[in-house]
């Protein structure tokens, strides 16, 4: 006996209109945050960087009103390593100091001078742990200059925000914090800060990532 498939029915309209009116009212709410916490990221960002260079300060408490803390933010250092930049240099140095690492490569038409990749290697991780283009002959114990190569960073430097845990003595995350915070209204994100920054707003080139 064949089944008869069931209709599908259509959902509540009250209902249906209900929950799509939410869904983008919410995204609405979403989107306007987003705008404005890319401004005061980047006010937040462009103090701390200006804090670091004053200070070497790397780490600051997030507090609030009351002096509870509910967050940290931690600046983490960019990162570097030795390149070649000028082959030709770098390749004559070779050549004239560390001939067994240097040879020719013919090809039709042309001929080309190549380093041995294994030494190359070595004299730039000589460079990366001394953290300057200098390389010390393990036999002799001659320290060149090595030229064409440059540390060049690969990293900018970042802050890293984290919001507190729970403990013994605070049941509450950070998360939660600011919720109570907001609701016992000692926050309120939509009204301007209640000091005025000191200088001009920062521009593109005076934000670090």
């Amino acid at each position: 006996m064949t089944e008869v498939e069931t209709k599908p029915t259509a959902p509540d309209p009250a209902y249906l209109a209900a929950v799509l009116r939410r869904r983008q009212a919410m995204q609405a709410r979403l989107d306007q945050a987003a705008e404005l916490f890319e401004t005061v990221n980047t006010e937040a960002v462009h103090l701390l960087t200006q804090q670091y260079k004053a200070t070497k300060s790397t780490k600051a408490d997030i507090t609030l009103d009351d002096d509870t803390k509910f967050a940290t933010v931690t600046r983490v250092g960019g990162e570097a390593e030795a390149r070649i930049t000028d082959h030709g240099k770098f390749t004559a140095w070779v050549r004239d100091n560390y001939p067994d690492h240097f040879d020719f490569r013919v090809i039709p038409a042309r001929t080309e001078t190549v380093v041995d990749d294994a030494f190359a290697d070595r004299v730039l991780a000589a460079i990366n742990a001394a953290n300057t283009p200098q390389y010390a002959d393990p036999t002799t114990g001659l320290i060149h200059d090595v030229p064409g190569v440059t540390i060049q960073p690969t990293r900018r430097a970042y802050f890293r925000w984290l919001f507190t845990r729970t403990s013994k003595r605070q049941p509450l995350d950070g998360r939660g914090l600011v919720a109570e915070a907001m609701q016992a209204g000692r926050i309120d994100l939509d009204a301007p800060l209640a000091l005025a920054p000191a200088d001009t707003a920062p521009t593109a080139d005076a934000v670090e990532q």
